[in-house]
């Protein structure tokens, strides 16, 4: 998945688990363990454990490809360099990776993040002016990376 916060990720890698997909989630993980508390730790500590939560999400997509499994990484992916990552381990493991890259207009995006509540993994709260960073720091899929699979909220 690749796609700001709101943008749809989580919706379509869920119908992707109903085919059979095994869902890994950032999120998820970091809800397991420290769930709510998350939203009282300080900016370094969610850094942190955000960077721990990615090593443990590598390690599974590693051990899920080498078993041959289908996965959706339920994560932005904002940066070329993450979804390089990405594509060097799929590579080495004689896959190849298809990027789904989600996306709204700031405008709908808000819209939809100004609605959670932070009830759980799949609701985390996001500030304005956290999506404004995200939205200034977002590196969209570029001409020569040919293994996007583009959708947007008119085609969901």
């Amino acid at each position: 998945m690749c796609g700001i916060s709101g943008s749809g990720k989580t919706h379509y890698a869920r119908q992707l688990e109903k085919e059979g997909f095994i869902r890994l989630s950032t999120d998820s993980l970091i809800w397991e363990k420290v769930g709510a508390k998350v939203f009282n730790l300080s900016k370094e500590k969610q850094k942190g454990l955000f960077a721990e939560c990615k090593e443990q999400i590598r390690n599974q997509l590693n051990t899920l490809l080498k078993s041959g499994q289908k996965v959706v990484v339920d994560a932005t992916h904002c940066k070329r360099s993450v979804r390089d990552e990405v594509r060097n381990l799929c590579a080495g493991m004689g896959t190849d990776p298809v990027f789904v890259f989600c996306c709204a207009d700031k405008k709908e995006l808000w819209h939809r993040l100004s609605q959670r509540k932070g009830s759980g993994p799949d609701d985390l709260i996001v500030t304005e002016e956290q999506l404004n960073n995200y939205w200034q720091s977002f590196e969209p899929p570029q001409e020569d990376e040919n293994d996007f699979l583009f959708l947007n909220e008119n085609n969901k």
